[in-house]
């Protein structure tokens, strides 16, 4: 089993659980994955709307990136010979 000191809540501290056990096979090998949830059920309601909005404005970044790089390159001088 993995080490419990690396597999800690991030808002609370506590040793997260295992949730789900499942097999994925990947070409010719097979993976055990696990979801580890905090043991505190109303803390892990607020780790998961904590991590759903890191995750939402990490994707509005990246979107707002490629378009400013895409503006960029429409606005380009072109180049001389």
């Amino acid at each position: 089993m993995t080490d419990p000191t690396g597999n800690v809540c991030i808002r609370c501290g506590k040793v997260r659980v295992i949730a789900k056990t499942w097999k994925e096979k990947i070409g010719t090998s097979t993976l055990t994955c696990s979801s580890f949830v905090c043991p505190d059920a109303d803390c892990q309601k607020i780790v998961e709307k904590v991590l759903a909005k890191r995750k939402e404005d990490k994707e509005t970044s990246e979107r707002e990136r490629l378009e400013r790089i895409q503006a960029n390159k429409n606005h380009a001088l072109p180049r001389q010979k």
